[in-house]
């Protein structure tokens, strides 16, 4: 018996050695090579978590009797029930641990377009926590002439509609009342034309994300839409508690339940973030400018995602018909992803907004959140004109 282990150990050393100096070569090559998650989670899915269990019992002889176990009782057991309640782990279901490490084995069950942009697909599932320490792995921006975006033409006005202007009407306003909060999680989040990465993390305490933020508010307090804007920063109180950067939504949630308590008028929440999804699928031209695109983000695991799945569809097809391409889509995510609850269960008017990648500059992004802005207003007062009564009309400046 002695010989075959040592056998089998000789040759799991020498596998071991070849994946080592295989990911070492490409890693120092200057070519990407990649395998889409879409082709990892069809080859998964031809494998059983049965077989992938036992795979896993050579070199863990405890799962042994787990695979026993979950074939003489499955997955439907009272304590299976009760261990996928309090882990998001499906006992019947291997992906479901392995898929928060590797996302190729994610399903549509966990991650799903509802509305899906142009160029947009479960390949570009965005990391929420990204590491802040690690080794480089950041690309610079391409450089303007390089850049790869699309090109949305400016339509043409008619002589009709040269000839029929009118004077614009009175902005309407919500006077003192604030009904919309802007603030974002992971507020640090910048981008490469602001600051240098360290390892994998693109971060910078005041070229950040919170800029863009500011800015969204500012415009819709321009619209005449009273905003509340939060420019906390988050990741320096969780600093100070000696609390960890996934735990940045629960002290995020602090705020809002805050404001909220303080101000019951507010019903529209909006968390502000920064992608990693690269720059080409990031950017696009409209009427000779530059914005960064952005993702609606609807998280599952809230009593209130339906509704703001229906908010986030609508604010994504406003957009196409005034900034076609702007936005990449409405993603859905279940808690076998991340966090899949996003501070949402807030308010049926929350959403997470993903502004650019960092990849993006700051000045794309100011662009987009005025054209959110903008996109937004149009939407706010026309849901107003449906919720009020007939001859009450909101008030004008």
């Amino acid at each position: 018996m002695a010989p075959l282990i040592q056998r089998q150990f000789i040759i799991l050393s020498f596998i071991t050695a070849l994946l080592f100096v295989g990911t070492g070569f490409l890693a120092m090559s200057g070519n990407r090579v990649m395998i889409a998650s879409s082709a990892v989670q069809r080859a998964a899915s031809h494998v059983s978590s049965l077989v992938m269990l036992k795979w896993m019992g050579q070199e863990i002889p405890a799962l042994t009797n787990t695979v026993q176990a979950s074939s003489d009782k499955g997955a439907n057991s009272v304590t299976g029930f009760i261990f996928q309640l309090a882990t998001s782990i499906h006992p019947g279901d291997l992906r479901s641990l392995l898929g928060r490490e590797l996302p190729g084995l994610m399903t549509e069950e966990d991650a799903r377009y509802v509305v899906a942009g142009k160029g947009s697909t479960l390949a570009d599932l965005y990391v929420e926590y990204p590491r802040l320490h690690g080794s480089s792995g950041d690309e610079a921006p391409p450089a303007a002439s390089e850049e790869p975006v699309v090109e949305v033409l400016s339509p043409q006005v008619t002589e009709e509609g040269k000839d029929n202007k009118e004077k614009p009407a009175p902005t309407p306003t919500t006077g003192d009342r604030k009904v919309v909060y802007v603030y974002q999680s992971h507020n640090r989040e910048s981008w490469l034309s602001e600051t240098k990465p360290v390892g994998t993390s693109v971060d910078h305490p005041e070229r950040n994300i919170s800029m863009v933020g500011k800015h969204f508010g500012e415009k819709l307090n321009d619209l005449g839409i009273g905003t509340e804007i939060n420019q906390e920063d988050i990741y320096q109180r969780l600093l100070d508690k000696g609390k960890s950067y996934p735990l940045s939504y629960a002290e995020s949630l602090l705020s809002v339940k805050a404001a909220k308590e303080s101000n019951r008028e507010l019903h529209y929440f909006f968390d502000l973030h920064r992608d990693t999804a690269p720059r080409s699928e990031t950017t696009i031209t409209i009427k000779g400018k530059t914005y960064a695109r952005i993702l609606f983000v609807v998280g599952k695991r809230n009593k209130n995602y339906e509704k703001n799945e229906a908010f986030a569809k609508e604010f994504h097809q406003l957009l196409e018909q005034k900034y076609p391409g702007l936005s990449r889509g409405v993603m859905e995510k279940g808690d076998k992803t991340d966090h899949g609850e996003y501070n949402q269960s807030i308010s049926p008017g929350s959403l997470l907004i993903e502004v650019g990648s960092k990849y993006n500059t700051l000045q794309e992004s100011l662009l987009t959140a005025e054209a959110m802005a903008e996109v937004f207003a149009e939407y706010y007062w026309q849901a107003e004109k449906v919720a009020k009564p007939v001859g009450e009309q909101p008030a004008k400046r």
